[in-house]
């Protein structure tokens, strides 16, 4: 609502139920709004009404009917209750205050007080008319190109936009009303006949652009929109901009007639039916672009890619059409189809004449999967730019309608929108409404409205339009990208269109919407209607369209005779993210030393275990801090010290760092507090690996939303902007990564092989069996192991296990998988991520209890120079010196090392059973593993796991063991738990016994020799120690 003056607000505060702050000087006495409820017309609905009138008329008495000048004046004179209200002369005779101006004295036909009454209702059902277009007129929009259907799903009039609602009749149409200032629909004009208010408001919004921003809460937005769609011709084309227009209409829709003429048997998902979608893409970034956007990213679905890659990111048209030749790659990779394939070009954009950087992201067949990948993305290249508004950043997101009501990670990644970690300060969403979904009827596929209704959650505007008025679409997208530099808020344009084809050019639709394609068949491109258009308006004559349509289709053939030519393809050409100067004059097995200076680790756990003078720290945080810098004095440094080490030196030496996830600020278990709170003052918070030194570089820990799907994308997508950085996203628990399966399976494991894209982010998961139940023990190691793409078969008769062989392994590798047990070879893990010559995600089995356990400790000497990541830890205890006496080797990974040590200990066989840890299982240390057991010659090799023999390692590592030793007649034995459905039980005396079989297998001893049968005992035997 407009701010009224404060007078008039005293005037009627009573009756709005308002109540105001207003300065003495200006506030009038309770008689004023006493005075205000004695005039008969006032009333609670209408006040609002009365405000934007007097402002109004302070500001041109001229403006406001003769009555309302004349009440005004009476208000400011200080008229007494009732007496502002003054009726014209009559005959019967009345006695006026003095000084109060009678309603005809202020010039114009005199009126009696019924007329007067009735003429401000009138006017505030004029009001409500307006504003009953703007909530509902896209309800009536004409958004369908094909007739056929409402783009909510609802054929009904609202009731509100009919005049009758509001007791007006035909004969009321020519009459005259004076606009309020919620509405631009006048222009110049203070006053429009009702029939004009009438026709322009549908033509604003119900003709084909259906606004919906009613639900906004914020009224400068609303009022911005107004402008922006009710001002005269705010929607108008010079002809210079319709013959842009229409000439990429030609390459829309002549690229699409092209590809279906030469190759009519191939998929290629096209934009029949859209062909506005190119245009559209090119208004957003010639607008983004003038407004000071630099790069641009587009997230998409697979219908309309190859158009895009051609018309918007102008990918040479040889390199696209040589992808429907069968050709052999030239480089390394398995590829992807053609219409999943991204690319990155940097060119000038002539409608800015400023240089521009489009990347498009390359995308499965899950579709709204790469939305959150853009976003991580977008805000990766800001943060790197120093653009911490993203001003000179877009993110572009295109959807389908079906998929961007059915999809949850579209919830997921809007929910991002205002986290300040996260946020790309606005993107535009582009949906490509085909009304259908594969072969489903929206009815039976989504149960909003709209296809768009997700954006009202989070406060988008809504912008539908019909395809077949491209005009208005210009229109549209120019707002949008208006709106996004003005508000950087999020924005959707929903393009009501149709699909031509099936869901691809080999599906047959009409099986399942036999009437909807009968009515596409009989429907123009919309190339046709415009080019009728423009000639019918004389923007362009038959030569001009002839001369474009020849010069396009020659562009055509040329690049179809040259990609004839080609006789390989390059799955380079379609790299998203670039690294090239990364690569330059790396050798790619030359692994540089992740050790830390003595001096650096004294000045990083001093910092982190301090707080600056004044911060008022938790009691209990201060026992944390003081121990950690014990720790430092006593050698012996817990894992939050390994992950302060880490981060710390990497930060030191320049490498951002950024830690995401659910409660990563704190720990889900409470290990690592690198952001501290003060007790005292609200939001003032101390980061102390933000305050190393002042050359540093920024480090982020940020908790997330819950969310896994879209945070794991996100983090995803800002790993491939800078390689040299470390991006970790931590779980809370490892078996809540299956809400993210499709990110982990289609990008993680996979992306560097299909699209040659490579990632160096991290993935901590907390895994671990303490009893804590199903959900809460193991992260899956055996899915993650089982996407690696090493061959589980090794020939020592080609293979020289050496050092170049473990670094052609990592090389080679999709991803590493590993389990570390120490503070000391996590930091080293962590720091190798960042030093390694190429990136490769990492997956870690994070541990739970190790991080408080008293042996899972590092002394300092572990972390300096000449130090590295151990791939695998060998015993050295009594057994090493012991070879060829020990009885058995157990090879094992993760927590469960600390279990077998301890029972070993127990038992008395610290001689005659070696342990040794397998700190990295994927790629596998084929020349360690073999090294350790030479070492132990006469030993039976067994495997021990905590997780069941269907889980865990024991599938990849059994046929990799049983390869290695397979000269020498050695198998491996397993010891654990039995195969189960369940990951683990939920029974802490089921989960007691499991864990005395799995003891009892590894030393083949009775259960019984572990545990007295009366648990209270607990105290004499310290494994127990590990069960709580």
């Amino acid at each position: 609502m407009m701010r009224a003056s404060g007078f008039l607000r005293a005037q009627i505060a009573h009756v709005s139920r308002r109540t105001f702050s207003l300065s003495e000087a200006r506030v009038k006495p309770v008689g004023a709004s006493r005075n205000a409820l004695s005039e008969g017309f006032m009333s609670g609905s209408s006040s609002v009404y009365i405000e934007q009138m007097y402002e109004n008329w302070r500001s041109d008495p001229s403006s406001v009917h003769k009555s309302w000048d004349a009440y005004f004046r009476n208000v400011e004179a200080g008229a007494g209750p009732g007496q502002a209200f003054q009726p014209p002369p009559s005959l019967v005779p009345a006695t006026a205050a003095a000084g109060i101006v009678p309603s005809a004295a202020a010039g114009g036909a005199v009126a009696t007080s019924g007329d007067f009454a009735r003429t401000i209702q009138d006017h505030l059902k004029i009001q409500l008319l307006i504003r009953s277009y703007q909530t509902r007129g896209h309800n009536i929009a004409d958004l369908d190109p094909l007739g056929i259907n409402s783009a909510d799903l609802d054929d009904t009039i609202p009731r509100e936009l009919e005049l009758d609602f509001y007791g007006f009749t035909e004969a009321d149409l020519d009459r005259e009303f004076v606009l309020p200032p919620t509405t631009f629909i006048g222009g110049d004009k203070k006053s429009l006949s009702l029939r004009e208010i009438i026709l322009r408001l549908k033509n604003i919004y119900c003709r084909h652009t259906g606004v919906e921003y009613m639900h906004l809460t914020n009224y400068e937005q609303q009022e911005w929109i107004r402008k922006n769609f009710e001002q005269p011709h705010v929607n108008a084309l010079s002809p210079e901009q319709k013959k842009t227009l229409f000439k990429r209409l030609i390459r829309s829709t002549k690229f699409e007639e092209f590809l279906a003429k030469k190759w009519p048997s191939e998929k290629r998902f096209g934009l029949e039916g859209c062909e506005v979608l190119i245009p559209a893409i090119k208004q957003v970034i010639d607008r983004s672009s003038t407004l000071g956007v630099d790069s641009v990213v587009i997230g998409m679905p697979h219908r309309g890619r190859l158009n895009v890659l051609a018309n918007v990111c102008r990918q040479p048209l040889e390199t696209i059409l040589s992808q429907f030749s069968t050709l052999e790659p030239a480089d390394e990779g398995s590829g992807d189809v053609k219409y999943h394939l991204g690319v990155c070009i940097e060119r000038l954009n002539r409608q800015s004449q400023r240089n521009l950087k489009i990347a498009v992201v390359a995308n499965p067949s899950h579709l709204e999967a790469v939305d959150p990948v853009v976003q991580g993305k977008v805000r990766a290249e800001a943060f790197y730019s120093g653009d911490h508004s993203c001003d000179r950043h877009l993110a572009i997101m295109l959807h389908g309608d079906a998929a961007f009501s059915g999809q949850g990670v579209v919830m997921e990644t809007f929910n991002l929108d205002d986290l300040p970690s996260y946020t790309v300060h606005g993107a535009i969403h582009i949906v490509c409404n085909n009304q259908i979904g594969f072969t489903t009827d929206p009815r039976s596929s989504r149960s909003s409205p709209y296809c768009t209704d997700v954006g009202r959650v989070v406060g988008c505007p809504i912008f539908h339009v019909n395809v077949d008025d491209p005009e208005a679409v210009m229109h549209v997208c120019g707002v949008a990208a208006d709106w996004r530099k003005t508000f950087k808020k999020d924005v959707i344009i929903d393009l009501v269109s149709y699909r031509r084809y099936g869901h691809n050019e080999l599906d047959e639709p009409m099986f399942t919407q036999p009437l909807m394609y009968q009515r596409i068949k009989s429907t123009k491109p919309v190339l046709d209607t415009y080019q009728t258009k423009i000639i019918g308006e004389g923007v362009a004559d038959e030569a001009y369209i002839k001369g474009e349509l020849n010069k396009y289709g020659k562009i055509l053939e040329d690049a179809y005779d040259a990609a004839q030519k080609v006789t390989q393809v390059r799955n380079r050409d379609w790299l998203d993210s670039p690294w090239d100067d990364f690569f330059k004059g790396r050798d790619p097995h030359n692994f540089s030393s992740t050790g830390i200076k003595q001096e650096e680790v004294n000045e990083i756990i001093d910092k982190f275990s301090s707080v600056p003078d004044g911060f008022n720290l938790h009691r209990g945080l201060q026992r944390i801090l003081k121990g950690r810098a014990q720790m430092l004095k006593d050698n012996d440094l817990d894992w939050a010290c390994g992950e302060a080490l880490a981060f710390g030196s990497l930060l030191k030496e320049g490498f951002h760092v950024r830690l995401s996830g659910q409660d990563v600020e704190r720990g889900t278990f409470s290990h690592r507090h690198h952001v501290l709170h003060d007790q005292k003052i609200d939001q003032k918070v101390y980061n102390p690996l933000n305050d190393l030194s002042e050359n540093q570089a920024e480090y982020t820990v940020c908790n997330s939303s819950l969310s896994e799907y879209a945070v794991l994308g996100f983090e995803l997508g800002y790993s491939m902007v800078n390689p040299n950085s470390l991006v970790i996203w931590e779980a809370q628990f490892g078996d809540f990564s299956n809400t993210a399966q499709c990110i982990i399976d289609q990008f993680v494991s996979s992306g560097q092989s299909k699209w040659i894209r490579q990632s160096g982010l991290v993935m901590l998961l907390p895994h671990g069996y303490e009893g804590m139940g199903p959900e809460h023990s193991s992260a899956r190691p055996e899915r993650f192991l089982q996407m690696c793409n090493e061959d589980d078969n090794i020939d020592l008769t080609r293979v020289t296990l050496d050092d170049a062989f473990a670094a052609q392994q990592l090389h080679d590798t999709n991803w590493i998988v590993a389990n570390c047990t120490t503070p000391a070879n996590i930091a080293h893990l962590l720091r190798r991520q960042v030093y390694l010559p190429f990136r490769k995600p990492c997956i870690i089995m994070s541990p739970k209890s190790l991080l408080r356990h008293p042996q899972a400790r590092s002394h300092v000497e572990e972390f300096l120079p000449g130090t590295s990541f151990q791939r695998v830890i060998p015993e050295n205890g009594p057994a090493k010196e012991n070879g060829s006496a020990v009885e058995r080797i157990v090879f094992c990974t993760g927590k469960v090392y600390y279990d077998l040590v301890t029972a070993r200990k127990q038992l008395g066989l610290e001689d005659k059973v070696a342990i040794t840890r397998v700190e990295q299982i994927s790629p596998f240390p084929y020349d360690l593993i073999q090294q350790e057991a030479k070492r132990y010659p006469n030993a039976q090799h067994f495997w021990a796991q905590e997780e069941h023999k269907n889980m865990g390692a024991w599938a990849f590592i059994q046929p990799r063991f049983l390869s290695l030793f397979s000269a020498e007649g050695k198998g491996i034995t397993y010891a654990g738990r039995k195969p189960s459905a369940s990951p683990a039980t939920g029974n802490k005396y089921s989960h007691i016994q499991e864990q005395k079989s799995l003891l009892s297998e590894v030393f083949s001893v009775p259960k019984s020799s572990f545990f007295p049968q009366r648990l209270e005992s607990k105290k004499d035997f310290k494994i127990n120690r590990l069960l709580d």
